[in-house]
């Protein structure tokens, strides 16, 4: 069922806040006038990004307060916005298109209570993959059918989830085929996969990148086996598309985080310090995440929406989803210019 009643409770204890800069001089008195009462909610699944945006500066001085909270997975998230409790939830691009398929009722573009706003990646690269599945190497198997039978983790929404149901449709099989562990969030999955507690898994390759490089695991397909676009979104609601200064507000932060990527790309140590700083984590992982969290924001076009099509149909004809989607009404391509979005996606192979 949808998360849209099932969470609610659960909010207000996940929303930790800390709080990025706040009020200064706006560009225009024009705007100041219209968004000095303004504030964004912006949730973020870890702390790393928050504070690298913060030591970036392109959000310094906004006529709109910013309150940044970390909720830690997409459920998290799609909860405290049906909530009303955040502006912008943080979650995989295909977070949607399971929520979608599992509402009650069919989603249209008057009707669709979350829009994808925003949506960012590295180039693609072998070497790099934001998402994977990965077989524990004691586990014995040798093929993506041969998952059969085997604990498989992974958790709810986010493109975590599209990918765990991915394989499923890759291998042949179904969730009755395999033993499916549903982790709270990300990193909690990772941490059982990385503790030998299941043999398959779903989700991002940095949290498991010591299992990997140790030869304790491997990878098994990347999201360009699986044909996941793999974009970080932000999701606001279509209540806050309708509210002009909110709207107003949107505008301008977008613009100003168009400004992120180059500065991430010029601040390499910087950035890594970061990292290892906020996420607690070894050299060798800050050196992956500083790769994988390059980019900058993917317009949303047709070339986009061809691919979110394409997996959410795959997964429907593979049967791992109970409805067909029209993946069209989740996303809105209004601030595309603002945030100097690009197609197509580049590659590094």
């Amino acid at each position: 069922m949808s998360l849209k009643k099932s969470l609610f409770a659960g909010v207000a204890a996940l929303l930790a806040t800390f709080t990025l800069a706040s009020s200064g001089t706006a560009h225009a008195q024009s705007q100041q006038a219209d968004l000095k009462n303004a504030k964004l909610v912006i949730a973020y699944q870890d702390p790393a990004f928050p504070a690298l945006i913060r030591k970036s500066g392109v959000v310094d001085g906004t006529p709109y307060q910013i309150e940044w909270v970390l909720l830690t997975g997409p459920a998290a998230n799609l909860s405290a916005l049906y909530a009303g409790r955040i502006d912008l939830g943080h979650m995989g691009d295909t977070s949607l298109t399971i929520e979608q398929a599992n509402a009650r009722t069919d989603w249209t573009k008057d009707s669709t209570p979350l829009r994808i706003v925003a949506g960012w990646r590295n180039a693609y690269s072998k070497d790099y993959p934001p998402e994977i599945t990965a077989l524990r190497t004691s586990s014995g198997i040798t093929s993506v059918q041969a998952i059969k039978g085997h604990k498989f983790g992974y958790n709810y929404g986010g493109y975590n989830h599209a990918q765990y149901l991915a394989t499923l449709v890759k291998a042949g099989l179904s969730e009755k085929d395999v033993q499916p562990i549903k982790f709270a969030d990300g990193a909690t999955s990772a941490a059982g996969f990385n503790a030998g507690q299941v043999d398959v898994y779903s989700g991002a390759l940095g949290p498991v990148l010591p299992t990997i490089r140790s030869g304790a695991g491997h990878v098994l397909l990347s999201d360009r086996d699986t044909k996941i676009p793999a974009l970080n979104v932000w999701t606001t609601t279509s209540a806050n598309l309708k509210d002009p200064a909110k709207v107003a507000a949107l505008q301008d932060f977008f613009s100003r985080m168009s400004g992120y990527w180059s500065w991430h790309d010029a601040h390499k140590d910087e950035v890594i310090g970061i990292l290892k700083d906020t996420l607690k984590i070894s050299d060798e992982r800050a050196a992956f995440e500083y790769q994988v969290r390059s980019g900058s924001f993917v317009k949303f076009d047709k070339g986009l929406l061809g691919e979110e099509q394409n997996i959410a149909d795959i997964l429907y004809d593979g049967h791992a989803i109970r409805k067909k989607v029209k993946v069209d009404v989740e996303y809105d391509p209004r601030f595309n210019a603002a945030q100097k979005a690009i197609w197509p996606i580049p590659s590094r192979d």
